[in-house]
């Protein structure tokens, strides 16, 4: 949680911030009751910054020529799509 300045010795909670951002009307957040939306959009946005950072490491790795896993020789030729990757994970994260 982050603060904002201190008042008599406290330190009180920053205000939370508003995001307003357009979806397709299909888009799975839809499927949860209106007052769940907001925190499974909030976690969702977290898996992604946590996803994107995975990735930007990952890249580092493969730039310094790190070896692959042992297993990874097996999936050899396979390539993940991004969309459907982030299909999947909407489906499997169902709060």
């Amino acid at each position: 949680m982050t603060y904002r300045r201190e008042r008599k010795g406290k330190r009180l909670p920053q205000a939370l911030r508003r995001l307003e951002i357009r979806i397709p009307p299909d888009h799975p957040v839809f499927r949860y009751p209106p007052r769940l939306r907001g925190q499974v959009a909030r976690e969702w946005l977290d898996l992604g910054m946590r996803l994107a950072a995975i990735e930007v490491r990952l890249a580092r790795l493969e730039e310094r020529g790190a070896a692959p896993a042992p297993d990874a020789g097996s999936r050899e030729g396979k390539r993940i799509d991004p969309a459907k990757f982030r299909e999947t994970l909407a489906g499997v994260f169902d709060f």
